[in-house]
């Protein structure tokens, strides 16, 4: 029988995704992990393999909500499965972002996106939720973004978390953390 010598991997040899949402709802609160679909890892790609400008326009990302409690993440998905409001969601009232799209020398880039829902903004089971990316964001600056991917999604059929109703008097924050990390 043939013996295999199996090297240990220095650290930074592999690179990791890692990535946490927290679901804020008046007095309800939830912390799941992400789940990458194609598109989203291909953006990634690019971004690892970007030769031009490397910095992006810091608006282009959307998180949007749906009802789906029964479609486990694929990685062909390329858009949520029941969004709720006119497809791909009801935009958040407010956003933000914090982190940096692409450094030199800065492993791991941490990255925070915040999306607010109003009161009384959106309705019905939140099942889903998608954190959209632009495929050109990794690419280029100041150019128009067009044509949002599913990157990557939380989906209380993944048992990420549990559905539950939105509760209309208060607002609906979603904090999307995602960092690349050596692994």
């Amino acid at each position: 029988m043939e013996e295999y010598n199996i090297e240990k991997a220095s650290v930074g040899d592999f690179i990791g995704i890692r990535g946490t949402v927290k679901i804020e709802n008046g007095e309800y609160v939830a912390i799941g992990k992400n789940h990458w679909v194609g598109q989203g890892l291909e953006t990634i790609g690019s971004y690892l393999n970007s030769t031009g400008n490397p910095y992006a326009a810091l608006h282009s990302w959307s998180i949007y909500i749906g009802s789906d409690t029964s479609t486990t993440t694929t990685v062909s998905m390329t858009s949520l499965v029941s969004p709720i409001g006119t497809a791909p969601g009801t935009a958040p009232n407010t956003t933000s972002y914090s982190g940096v799209y692409y450094s030199t020398s800065t492993i791991p880039v941490v990255l925070t996106y915040i999306a607010t829902w109003n009161a009384g903004t959106v309705s019905g089971t939140l099942g889903e939720a998608g954190l959209y990316l632009y495929m050109n964001s990794f690419l280029t600056n100041g150019a128009a973004a067009s044509n949002p991917g599913l990157a990557s999604r939380l989906s209380a059929a993944d048992g990420s978390f549990t559905a539950f109703a939105i509760n209309t008097a208060a607002a609906l924050t979603v904090t999307w953390t995602v960092s690349l990390v050596y692994a």
